[in-house]
Order: C-alpha cells, then structure tokens, then sequence
C-alpha cells in the first residue's frame, strides 16, 4: 500500500481497490486519561502535581520519556504481525500550543508525529492523529482534560479558529505523508442544548467547514473525519458534508449506556440483539450521507476475574464490524491493565503507584458520586430539575472531585516518592516490560474481513 486512500461512494480505496481498516487506538500517550493510566485528574492537573512536587525538570523528563518508553518500534512489529493496519492516535492540543503563548507553534508535537509516521511507513500502518482535547473542553468530561466540566470551546470562537489553524499548521506540514490516513478533526463533542448559531446552523457543523477550508489550503491529499454530537453517536449536528475527501466516525459503547448489558447472567441472545441494534443505529450514516465510516472506538473493562467474558464481547463487536463491512480502531492498545491488549507486568512500578491510588479511588465511582450529590442538592432545593440539567450538573460535580484529589490525592502519594523512582516509571510501558491479553491478541490475530464487495489486501 502506501498510496493515498480514497473514497469512492461508501468505500475507502486504494489503488482503485476497496480497502478496510483492521485497527486500534494507541491509547492514553499524547492525552493521558486517568483511568487508563491508574492515577486520578486530568492530563493537565497529572503534569501540574509533578511540577509541584519534583520540579519542572524532572517533570519534563518523566512526560518526555513517558512519550519515548510507551512506544517503541517493537510495538510496530507486533502490530504489524498481527495484520493491523490503522492506529489512531488521540493528541493534546498543549503539545503543540502553550496557553500563555498560543501564537506560538511548539515543536514537540511535529517531533512526536515525525517519529511515528516514520514507524508507520516502515511497517506499513496508516496513522491516524485524533484531536483530544481543545482549549475551553469540546465535552464535560475528563477525557477532553476538562477539569471545570463546562465545554467552554463551544462559547467561544476564538478557540475554535485556533483549533482550525492548528490543523492547518499540522496539514501543511504532512500534506505528502503516505502512510497518513487523515485527521480525525474532534473527538467526541458535546455540545449538549446549545447546538445551534445566531444564523441557525450547527456550531459543531460550523467549526467542521472553517476546519475544513483551512485544511484544504495547504492538503488536498488526506481524508477528514467527522464525528457526531454526544461524544460521536448523534450526527443530527451534521447537515451536509461538502469536500469529496472526508468520511464519518462513530464511537461504539453500547455498555456504557446500558450497565445491564456487562452482567454474566444477561441473555447472551438478547445481548448480541441489543449490540446489532445499536451498532446498525449507528450505522445508518453511511446511508444517510453516502460516505465511509469508521468505527472509531469501541471496547470494553477486562473482567480480571472472567477475561473469556470480555474477549466475547469483543468478539460481537468485530462480528458485527464484519458482518456489515465497516473498519474500525477498537480502544485500545495498552494501557494499566485497564482494557488494552498491552499492558505492564503486576509487579512494574507503574502497577505499584497505580495500586497505591486504586486503594483509594476508583474513576467509575467519581461518576458515581457526581451524579449522587447533584441528585440530592436538586431533590432539597430545585426538585424540577430536569434529567438533562442533572447530566450536565454532575460533571461539574466531579470537577469539584478532580480540584480536591489533585492535592489531597495524587501529590500526596507522589511526596511518597523521590525523583529517581519517578524517571524510572515510564519503564513499565516498553513492549518487552509489558504482558498481553491473550485471548484479544488471540482474536486479532484470527479476525478477517471476508472476501466479497470490500476486502483489505493485507487480511
């Protein structure tokens, strides 16, 4: 391959051939996520207490070779020999603008993509940069490294121009780069009730065509990808799609939405009923704007204690990414132990400081307790609270959650250790220090797409 992908109708081609994508997101790298790394806060609050506690230094130095130690060209050859052929990589806009100086272009950010679309064409795996977090938060919630719970990027334009012109800046840059597949433009917005402009268009359509024009100017080579409102699964946001060259992306969590869905004694009928259902939901884009799309994340919590159970949930998911020929980037390829393929032995150190946190926090339950303490300040003082103003409520509620676990938290486990043992961390995550989860490498390995209307090459 290496060639520009195309699109031709509902197809991804290659060489006038039609192409799928077998893939995975990287995972919790150039944006880190709480929950996939073990330790509370968002991406910047993590690199505020290490400049709090080890200095500005050492904390670059840790985040740094966080960067160089999570991957490593061994990744790529494992990736590759198990047929993937797409990561897509979520990106922290900070990488490559400083707030306090954001007419100014950072060079670490072009340091990092360099380095991985150099991996990418020597083992032939398209690259696919995922713009993760935004200035002001494009969704409430921490993975956004949103640490208010407001979504500020959609009140103001001035940090959705910047935006644009940061994609403009990363397009003009590897407008020639083969084994870049695209730009996936946002992830996962949420706009929640203020959805429309003064002239009554879409704010996340608007933001989509000023991204657009300003890519265009410098790449013409490259597809977008567009991604739907309520964190990538309502596309009535989308109107139109004017440039021949972008496709679609949905997210695929049906557990996430219905909890019932994880309990082993659930009808495992129904079950495969209610995933079809949602998925084909989803799907129906593809009809609606005649482009291709991209799964863009689906996955699920490893059940420790019953990993058969996890993999067969997997499994549905990618029968059904078969069954209706449709690519895909499953979330995601290493992480803590979390719900990665890859992850450090029990015994790293990384899995040590994660244990110290997990003694006294737990993600799901700050989602949990958002959602309780909003639900009793509403049942005392503003009963008529609708069940939308409740949602939005809570994770505003959890950002108050983040501001104190910040200090009384995570630099409190991180005063337990020295600078050495930090420096040393990021060694858990390199490829040969890490295990795998056998039964999904198992599952990778075997899945093809079949043969008949759309086919990859490299399956």
């Amino acid at each position: 391959m290496g060639s520009f992908i195309e699109i031709r109708g509902k197809e991804f081609v290659c060489d006038g051939k039609p192409v799928l994508f077998k893939g995975l997101g990287i995972s919790s790298w150039l944006n880190i996520e709480h929950f996939m790394v073990g330790m509370p806060c968002t991406d910047s609050q993590m690199r505020d207490s290490f400049r709090a506690v080890f200095g500005a230094e050492t904390a670059q130095k840790f985040f740094e070779k966080f960067v160089l130690e999570f991957v490593t060209e061994e990744d790529f050859a494992y990736l590759k020999d198990m047929g993937i052929n797409l990561l897509r990589v979520p990106f922290n806009y900070r990488l490559f603008l400083e707030d306090e100086n954001p007419d100014a272009f950072r060079e670490e950010g072009f340091r990092y993509l360099d380095r991985l679309l150099a991996f990418g064409r020597k083992y032939q795996i398209y690259i696919l940069p995922d713009l993760h977090a935004v200035p002001g938060g494009q969704n409430p919630d921490w993975h956004s490294d949103n640490s208010t719970g407001h979504t500020q990027f959609w009140h103001y334009g001035v940090f959705r121009r910047q935006m644009a012109e940061l994609w403009g800046r990363i397009a003009e840059r590897y407008c020639e780069e083969p084994y870049l597949l695209g730009y996936d433009l946002l992830n996962e917005p949420c706009v929640f009730s203020d959805r429309s402009t003064d002239t009554g268009t879409s704010l996340i359509q608007d933001f989509y065509e000023e991204t657009t024009r300003e890519i265009r100017r410098y790449d013409g080579n490259h597809i977008l990808f567009l991604e739907g409102d309520h964190f990538a699964m309502e596309f009535d946001c989308i109107r139109e799609v004017k440039d021949a060259k972008t496709a679609l992306m949905f997210h695929y969590y049906p557990t996430v939405w219905e909890p019932a869905l994880y309990q082993k004694d659930y009808d495992p009928a129904k079950r495969r009923e209610v995933f079809e259902d949602v998925f084909t939901s989803l799907l129906n884009i593809r009809e609606r704007f005649d482009r291709p799309v991209l799964c863009g994340e689906a996955g699920y919590e490893t059940d420790w204690k019953n990993p058969e159970f996890t993999v067969t949930l997997l499994q549905e998911t990618v029968r059904l990414c078969r069954k209706y020929q449709v690519s895909f980037t499953l979330w995601s390829y290493k992480d803590a132990r979390f719900m990665g393929l890859v992850y450090p032995k029990e015994e790293s150190l990384w899995m040590k400081l994660a244990g110290e946190f997990g003694k006294t926090w737990d993600h799901d339950e700050d989602a949990a307790r958002g959602e309780k303490a909003v639900n009793e300040f509403c049942g005392m003082y503003f009963p008529d609270a609708s069940k939308e103003e409740r949602y939005i409520l809570s994770f505003r509620q959890r950002a108050i959650l983040y501001f104190l676990q910040k200090k009384h938290l995570l630099e409190k486990v991180l005063r337990k250790h020295n600078a050495e043992e930090m420096l040393r961390l990021p060694e858990s995550f390199r490829f040969e220090n890490c295990e795998r989860f056998e039964g999904y490498e198992m599952l990778l390995r075997k899945f093809h797409f079949q043969q008949g209307g759309s086919y990859d090459r490299q399956f």
